[in-house]
């Protein structure tokens, strides 16, 4: 879920591609000490349209692409942008056009036909209007990003509603309950263990888990958090070690 990474990335992410070195360089210089919601920037480098898409396609972070036209081809950045909108379905990264040669990409058809954010002619640009053009992409990128993060939150927890039935097996409810929260808050380990009642009064464990790794992982969590009585007797939700517990206590005439 790509609307995820914006809440937890420690470095705003901008990748420059242009296929002058000097430009890498001064870019870099230009924008080190560029800092957004208190994270510092991290830079990528790309020479060429193509492996500006391969580095894109492995790093959906990327906040901001300064983007040259002319590279290996006469339009080799604005076929990159095309592949990073239609073939890899990125509509978040903003993208600012750089070119030093305006007449190969005019802005107002270049902006409409390729879904560009800003338009930065080499021969005008300052260091100052650069930082104030970066600058101003990473808000408008994190503004999308906790938009989409939001719609998302909404649609599981909407969809998660849905689900739940009273007539269904209890397992079969608490398994969507977890469904939902891994969807919220995406994680590689998911453990949900339940201490019950049957109708009879008799004692009832439920156990799930959601995990990448093996069923062994979620067991040993759930035996660390029995074991230890500071976790048992936690009553709020917080971080534990490696993790977050969510304790929750059900008056038993609830079921």
């Amino acid at each position: 879920m790509q609307a995820s990474i914006g809440s937890y990335l420690e470095k705003n992410h901008i990748l420059v591609v242009d296929d002058e070195p000097d430009i890498h360089k001064l870019t870099k210089m230009s924008l080190k000490s560029l800092k957004y919601q208190g994270r510092k920037t991290k830079f990528s480098f790309a020479s060429s349209g193509k492996e500006a898409v391969e580095i894109m396609r492995s790093n959906p972070d990327i906040a901001v692409i300064l983007l040259d036209v002319v590279m290996e081809t006469d339009l080799a950045g604005l076929e990159a942008c095309r592949t990073i909108r239609e073939q890899l379905g990125n509509h978040f990264v903003r993208i600012l056009l750089r070119t030093g040669q305006p007449g190969s990409a005019p802005e107002k058809q270049t902006i409409d036909e390729y879904d560009i954010d800003g338009y930065l002619p080499k021969t005008e640009l300052s260091t100052n209007r650069l930082y104030s053009s970066v600058r101003t992409a990473l808000k408008a990128w994190q503004e999308l990003i906790e938009l989409e993060r939001h719609r998302e939150l909404l649609t599981a927890l909407h969809e998660g509603a849905i689900s739940l039935r009273s007539f269904e097996p209890l397992e079969t409810t608490l398994e969507r309950l977890l469904e939902t929260t891994v969807a919220i808050c995406p994680t590689s380990l998911a453990v949900l263990q339940l201490e019950t009642f049957e109708e009879e009064g008799n004692p009832r464990q439920v156990f799930l888990h959601l995990s990448t790794d093996t069923a062994e992982a979620a067991k040993e969590v759930a035996t660390r958090i029995a074991r230890d009585p500071a976790l048992q007797s936690q009553r709020e939700a917080g971080p534990i070690e490696d993790g977050y517990l969510v304790p929750l206590v059900l008056h038993r005439e609830l079921g």
